[in-house]
Formats: C-alpha cells, structure tokens, sequence
C-alpha cells in the first residue's frame, strides 16, 4: 500500500477498535496510530518515512531486505510489549494498533509479508490487491467511508475534546 493508503485504512481500523472497546479516540491515539501505521516501511528508502530516516532505512534495508524483518508478527510483539511495559497510554496504544494494522494491511497485498521472521521468511499473503491499483483504491475509499461514520457517531466529538483538553 501507499503511505497514505496505510494511514487512512489504519485510522479507519484504529476508530472501529475504539468504537467497540475502552480505547479512547483522542489526539494523541491518532498521532500514535499514523506514526505506527508508517514505522514498518523504515526498511523501505524511497518510503514515506524511508526518506525522513536519515539513511536508517537503507542499512535496515540492506541487512534485512524491504518487507522482512519489520513486518513480522514475531518482531512486531517484542516491539509491543517494549514500548507498552515502558509507556502504557493512549499514544502507545495508537503505535502499537498502528504498527499491527500496516502488517494486516500488507498481508492483503500480492507481496505478502513475512509473518513468523525470524522463525520462517515464508511470505504469507490473501492476495487481494496490487499497491497502487484498483482495487487498493477501492479499499481506502470504504475505508473513508467508515472513518467518517464512526466519526459522526461521536468519534469525532471525543477526539475535538481531547485536542482542546491539551490547551
């Protein structure tokens, strides 16, 4: 997927979990949910956050190969339970959800991802759609269609209270 097919399916994604859970729909659980939908591309140069990463993304790239390592389930969990054990809050959760649903979002793409690196480099995939393709913008469309509902159902008020609360 694009950069910016990650962040729309994610923050559609990261309002349903919200809508049907405790997690708070607030300004510093989006932020946590775009960053962590754009973390696993670091091991992609010409990605969104590729660029940005100060030559990270090509030694990263270099040792493990683009969709290797930073798409894996096994990877992802360690990452998680760091990250929530030293900082357990909403912009955490955003991160951790975010950096989850990039790797569900690619296992849908014909590349696949490998889900159990380090233990398999197998690449599992549903083959659904071709990034940058039809079908791919399809998907992002209902995914905006979703945000905007569950927004309007008092996502959106909750997430305007949470950003004026910050001042």
């Amino acid at each position: 997927m694009r950069y910016s097919s990650h962040v729309i399916v994610s923050l559609c994604l990261g309002a349903a979990a919200t809508a049907y859970t405790a997690l708070p729909f607030t300004a510093a659980y989006t932020a946590g949910l775009v960053i962590g939908s754009l973390l696993p591309d670091i091991d992609e140069p010409s990605s969104y956050v590729g660029r940005r990463s100060f030559g990270v993304a090509g030694k990263v790239k270099e040792a493990f190969g683009h969709r290797g390592m930073t798409h894996s389930l096994i990877v992802w969990g360690v990452l998680a339970a760091l990250v929530w054990r030293d900082s357990a809050s909403p912009f955490t959760a955003g991160l951790v959800l975010g950096y989850l649903f990039h790797i569900v979002e690619d296992f849908f793409s014909v590349q696949g991802v490998p889900l159990f690196w380090p233990f398999s480099s197998k690449r599992w995939k549903v083959p659904l759609y071709r990034t940058g393709k039809g079908m791919e913008k399809a998907l992002v469309g209902i995914a905006w269609i979703a945000f905007v509902y569950f927004g309007v159902n008092g996502l959106f008020h909750e997430w305007w209270r949470s950003w004026l609360s910050m001042w």
